[in-house]
């Protein structure tokens, strides 16, 4: 009678254990603002009392690190050639976020080879497992390095902005993960839309070839209009959800959060301030 309680009580405790969530954010082609997305995301959802680590996957030319100012004693090398644990190099941005940078202008991280993926692999694993959300930055396009977090991630957000050339980028990677992987966890979030009729239309065409061509639609998450703060808070090497609480991007990552993850963070929109940033990109 005892052992069987003692079962029943393990059973109730493992499901009651929240699931942590992998996602990984991409893009078609570079410059469509995601490292800011990933990292303002990581501090919103720290800020509310979620676990959350942020891995750079962005081999090679990894810079959130640099984006947020942080100082790194290791990076990613020091796993591959020094026998360092990701959790060695881990950057504490604040008690509930941290940072797993991975090193820049380094030829042995932008040329891994496919054992050190699988340690990177079950490192990751073992971390998210430690979290309730690790959000991976991973570089654009569909080279090798990032394909291997993308097939390995449960849920992926493809960044594009209105400009033709990365909607057909955005819409190249969502094809290749939807049909070449099998992916079904696939979102749409449009940045540096000049209004939100832009960043619409923008979804609306990437869902219209899908359908026509992959008989497929992929949902939207939301949209950020250019924000002249960002520039501002990228300069200071701080994050804009830190810098200025009340911007339109800031807003926009709130409303992420609250249709990714089903938050209900406060957004307080000032009306004329949304309607002269359609005009003219302010924040």
């Amino acid at each position: 009678m005892a052992d069987q309680a003692e079962k029943l009580r393990e059973m109730v405790k493992e499901k009651s254990k929240k699931k942590s969530r992998v996602i990984a954010f991409t893009s078609g082609k570079g410059g469509v603002g995601k490292t800011n997305i990933v990292a303002n995301v990581a501090y919103l959802l720290s800020s509310i009392g979620k676990k959350v680590v942020v891995f750079d996957a962005d081999l090679g030319l990894a810079n959130i690190d640099i984006l947020m100012g942080l100082k790194s004693k290791h990076s990613l090398i020091d796993v591959i050639k020094n026998g360092k644990k990701m959790k060695d190099i881990m950057i504490t941005v604040n008690d509930n976020f941290k940072v797993i940078p991975a090193g820049s202008g380094i030829e042995e991280i932008a040329n891994i080879t496919e054992p050190i993926f699988s340690k990177i692999k079950d490192e990751l694993l073992d971390i998210a497992k430690e979290t309730d959300v690790l959000l991976i930055d991973t570089g654009a396009g569909i080279s090798r390095k990032v394909t291997f977090f993308l097939k390995n991630a449960e849920e992926i957000v493809v960044i594009t902005t209105p400009e033709p050339t990365a909607i057909a980028d955005g819409y190249a990677i969502l094809k290749i993960l939807s049909k070449n992987y099998k992916k079904e966890n696939l979102y749409i979030f449009v940045n540096m839309a000049k209004n939100p009729q832009e960043a619409e239309n923008t979804i609306t065409n990437i869902n219209k070839i899908s359908k026509k061509f992959i008989e497929k639609e992929f949902k939207p998450m939301g949209w950020a209009l250019y924000d002249k703060n960002l520039m501002q808070a990228v300069k200071s090497q701080k994050l804009i959800a830190e810098l200025y609480p009340n911007s339109n991007f800031t807003i926009s990552m709130k409303k992420f959060i609250n249709a990714m993850f089903k938050e209900n963070l406060k957004v307080r929109e000032n009306p004329i301030a949304r309607f002269f940033a359609s005009l003219f990109g302010g924040g």
